[in-house]
């Protein structure tokens, strides 16, 4: 059991923020952990397909195991609009200590378990600054093949999910946020709590972390596996990690509609407000419909003065997402994915 003691400035201080390398870390990892892969196959297929003629030697050594990843890979995620290359701009800069205290926490769990020693990992211990290199190289071929065609998909995802846990939040506060969060997670005033095995060498323990005040990020993660992962020390912000709500649905053509929900609100508004399962934007919208952004303009227009969907705006992106009304109508004409 993990223990992590919340101050009320902690509670202030949460907030929500996705990570490209997360996505990157967590997804090379499933790639060679098949238990992990259930939920991932279609995917599996394609990016082993996708790298068949190529060898990340750097990225095996760090991410290809269970158990440990070095945390300067997955840095804590502070804004939702980071790009892949502004997050490998910020890990270059890591200091040449913490990323070596991480290797050498990488080579002390592989020896609890008794895994070999891997020749990357000491030449990250001896030439730390050019092992980054070579591996920050790996990382932009990796994203470039796998990730980067599927990413503004997962964006959508993600902002989705963000949207949602905002207003459990506001509605229901830290409470009604961590009920739904992970059946592993529970919160009780000034402690959360997380059901996860602590193991170090076949033995089992607990752990209590403190936040002193730093407050959380909380990650939504779409290759988390369905897990908790945690990363709480001193050189980054206090991070959970998470599935989101939808995780699944990246991957997922556009269903069909309902024919009577159709004859209600015409095909066009009907298939628009069945895409608002997960909150979208305009131009997102318009690529999975085939339509034109102004046509879901001016549909988005009149399901918001129906009172089904209304705007968010994150950034300089403004996203469209049911209301109670439009969830409720969804369900009425059975019309949910």
């Amino acid at each position: 059991m993990i223990n992590i003691h919340l101050t009320p400035d902690d509670l202030a201080d949460m907030r929500f923020a996705y990570s490209p390398l997360v996505e990157l870390a967590t997804s090379y990892r499933i790639l060679h952990v098949p238990k992990m892969q259930s939920h991932y196959l279609r995917w599996v297929d394609e990016a082993q397909r996708a790298l068949f003629d190529t060898d990340l030697p750097y990225m095996r050594a760090l991410l290809g195991y269970p158990g440990y990843i070095p945390d300067f890979l997955t840095p804590t995620p502070m804004a939702t609009n980071q790009s892949v290359e502004d997050e490998i701009t910020g890990m270059l800069n890591t200091p040449l200590a913490v990323m070596r205290g991480n290797i050498q926490t990488l080579i002390a769990y592989a020896e609890c378990v008794e895994q070999p020693l891997v020749d990357v990992w000491q030449n990250f211990l001896n030439y730390p600054h050019e092992s980054l290199l070579c591996l920050v190289e790996e990382l932009r071929l990796y994203w470039q093949r796998v990730l980067a065609h599927h990413w503004p998909r997962m964006k959508t995802v993600l902002d989705g999910d963000i949207l949602y846990k905002a207003r459990q939040l506001a509605v229901g506060g830290p409470s009604g946020l961590f009920s739904d969060l992970h059946p592993d997670v529970t919160y009780e005033p000034g402690q959360l709590q997380v059901d996860k095995v602590h193991s170090r060498a076949g033995a089992t323990f607990e752990m209590d972390l403190t936040l002193n005040g730093q407050g959380i990020q909380l990650v939504p993660a779409i290759f988390s596996a369905s897990k908790i992962h945690w990363q709480i020390v001193p050189e980054w912000h206090p991070m959970l990690i998470y599935s989101p709500r939808g995780a699944g649905l990246w991957r997922q053509e556009a269903p069909g509609v309902d024919q009577s929900l159709e004859l209600l609100l015409g095909a066009g508004k009907a298939r628009v407000l069945q895409e608002l399962e997960t909150p979208a934007n305009t131009g997102e919208i318009a690529r999975k419909l085939s339509i034109t952004a102004g046509a879901v303009s001016q549909h988005l227009s009149r399901l918001n003065q129906a009172g089904l969907v209304e705007p968010h705006r994150s950034g300089k992106v403004v996203f469209y997402h049911l209301t109670p009304r439009g969830q409720q109508l969804l369900v009425l004409f059975d019309a949910t994915p």
